[in-house]
Order: C-alpha cells, then sequence, then structure tokens
C-alpha cells in the first residue's frame, strides 16, 4: 500500500516536471516566430542567429546549429543538422514519459496481487479459526479491496497524464517541425539568392 502511494507521489511529480518543461518549450516556439523567423524573412542571418540566444534551451540549438552552418561558421549541412538536433530535442522533451505509461500498465496488476494477498490472508484466518463467517473475513477482503482501489486509481491518474504529456510533446513536435522547415527554406534561399548576379547585389544591401 505505501509503495502504491509513493508511487502516486512520484507519478505526480515527474507529470509537474514536464509540464513546466514543456510550457517552457511552447514560449520558446513563440519567441522563434519573432526572434528567429521574422529576421530571416528579411534575410537577416546574422540577427536570426542572435535572436537565438533569447530563445534559449533546446529548441534553440535546433536554429543554432542550422544557422551557424549557412553562416560558415561550422563545416556541415543545415537542412541535416537541424533534423538531427530536432529528434533529439523531441527525444528530451519526451523524456520520463515511459514512466507514466509503465506504470500505467502495471499498477492495476500490483492491485490485483493485493487482492489475491489479502483473499489468501482470509482463507488463512479460516484455516486457523477452523470457522467461517463474515467477521473472519472482512479484514482479509477489506483490505484485498482498499489495495485494488489504489492501484486502479494510481494507474488511471498515470494513462491520464501520459496521454496528457504525449499530446502537449506531439504539439512541440509539430511546432518545431513547422518552424525548422520555414527556417531551412529562407536559409536556401537566400543561398540560391546569393549565387545569383540580382541576388548578389541584394545579398550586399543586405548585408550592409
Amino acid at each position: 500500500m505505501i509503495l502504491m502511494v509513493l508511487t502516486s507521489v512520484f507519478v505526480v511529480a515527474v507529470a509537474l516536471e514536464r509540464t513546466l518543461m514543456m510550457a517552457r518549450g511552447f514560449l520558446a516556439l513563440r519567441a522563434v516566430e519573432s526572434r528567429v523567423l521574422a529576421p530571416l524573412r528579411q534575410g537577416k542571418l546574422v540577427e536570426a542567429r542572435q535572436g537565438c540566444k533569447a530563445v534559449g534551451g533546446p529548441i534553440g540549438q535546433v536554429f543554432v546549429v542550422g544557422l551557424d552552418r549557412a553562416l560558415g561558421k561550422v563545416q556541415g549541412d543545415s537542412g541535416m543538422a537541424m533534423s538531427r538536433e530536432q529528434r533529439r530535442t523531441v527525444a528530451a522533451f519526451k523524456a520520463w514519459l515511459w514512466i507514466l505509461g509503465t506504470t500505467g500498465a502495471l499498477m492495476p496488476f500490483v492491485g490485483l496481487l493485493g487482492t489475491v494477498v489479502g483473499v489468501m490472508g482470509s482463507f488463512r484466518a479460516i484455516g486457523e479459526s477452523g470457522q467461517g463467517g463474515f467477521a473472519v473475513v472482512s479484514s482479509g477482503i477489506s483490505q484485498a479491496l482498499i489495495a485494488t482501489a489504489v492501484g486502479l486509481f494510481v494507474a488511471l491518474e498515470a494513462v491520464v497524464l501520459f496521454n496528457f504529456l504525449q499530446n502537449l510533446a506531439g504539439g512541440i513536435a509539430r511546432g518545431l517541425a513547422y518552424a525548422a522547415d520555414e527556417c531551412l527554406e529562407l536559409i536556401r534561399l537566400r543561398a540560391v539568392a546569393a549565387v545569383t548576379p540580382e541576388g548578389s547585389g541584394r545579398a550586399g544591401s543586405t548585408a550592409e
């Protein structure tokens, strides 16, 4: 019983920590729009790179790796680097969610185990007393039912929180993918414009 109560507290603690992290993730995605994408739409890569500092965290790092390669600070392909960093970032947001899923799957069986133990205790009491009746079995049965109820409650709690956080993580993953796709598109458009005669003039005026 104590183990199940402690598990419930741990599940809530994990859910709160993940919720706070994902809330910061949604705020970071908002900052990406104004601090990174808005300058990129004007062809200002350096300003967009500086805006990544304001975004910060793992989401800001997705755009840092792409812009660093676009600006020539780091060798490599911006698209591949951003894709790799996206996967790492989404995995970071989903970390520890497996605990909630596992708890939701296991707790009903833990409660059932408590039921079995309680019923076994009741039968043992009948064997020791040599007589049956409600007075003999009521204690063991009540403990069994309480264990079952607690196990089911913890399982329901874990499953609801798991689905809620999975939905939040999915929203962050989609928002990050859309923003990263637009960032990469703007980087490549600027690269194409820079190698054309007309684009060279525009790129030079923008740099000035």
